[in-house]
């Protein structure tokens, strides 16, 4: 039983850990080469078309100061060099610096963003257990916050959606740096009784680590090529369903 003093608090993490943003973005950036694509008379030819697109929009990410935020006119260009037979780590490049001509028109390169961006909204779907791990957190009174880098707005947004946007007590947009944790928690309970769930080692586990939190971690499809999971701190705990997260928790508190 835990006592009102000893209150859990849980930061969770919103894009691929509560919804799955990667299929949206792999759906979409599929959808970009085809219209790239159509636009040139070309075709990529090999059977993983994704992880051809992903070579350059990782190079992209790489190299850009804005990293998973570059413009995606930018990948349009870098796969507008590619299927014309340039290796897409080097098309990237050159699309970053604008030292090639566009393959593409503009007009075609507008057409091409907009259908880019409205892919984009399509709606993920939750990932496995969040629903009911959820609840259970809600019925055990825990302070729930979603934390998350994108858009408040649009993170609400999706929530509502998905019907799960009544279970948070807050909702937070801002770097996951160790001293957000610290700063939310003054207001909500110590860190011993708090934890942060998310999908990435290094942008949700480290920091929340840094501040006193325990962490589970609890893995999404897709990592960015850059990331080395050994040289960051191991999270506290690992799982492949949300529900896990609950019985984790209680458990810790168990008297």
């Amino acid at each position: 039983m835990i006592r009102a003093s000893e209150l859990v608090t849980v930061f969770v993490d919103a894009d691929n850990t509560l919804w799955d943003t990667d299929r949206v973005f792999a759906s979409t950036q599929l959808r970009l080469l085809h219209d790239v694509e159509e636009s040139l008379g070309l075709t990529w030819p090999d059977e993983d078309r994704l992880q051809f697109v992903r070579a350059a929009d990782q190079e992209l990410a790489s190299l850009h100061h804005d990293g998973l935020r570059y413009p995606p006119a930018l990948l349009v260009r870098a796969l507008s060099l590619a299927l014309d037979g340039m290796d897409p780590v080097r098309a990237a490049k050159i699309a970053l610096h604008g030292s090639e001509p566009a393959k593409i028109y503009a007009d075609q390169e507008g057409v091409i963003l907009n259908r880019y961006f409205q892919s984009l909204k399509a709606l993920p779907q939750l990932k496995k257990g969040v629903a009911d791990g959820l609840r259970q957190m809600k019925e055990l009174n825990w302070n729930i916050l979603m934390i998350t880098e994108s858009a408040v707005t649009r993170a609400r947004e999706t929530a509502d959606a998905l019907s799960i946007s009544q279970f948070f007590d807050r909702v937070l947009e801002g770097r996951k740096r160790p001293e957000l944790y610290q700063r939310i928690l003054k207001l909500v309970g110590s860190p011993s009784n708090a934890y942060m769930i998310g999908d990435q080692i290094d942008r949700d586990i480290a920091p929340a680590k840094q501040a006193g939190l325990k962490t589970i971690y609890f893995p999404g499809g897709f990592k960015p090529r850059w990331h080395d999971e050994e040289a960051s701190p191991p999270p506290d705990f690992v799982i492949s369903d949300f529900r896990e997260a609950v019985q984790i928790i209680r458990l810790e508190h168990a008297c």
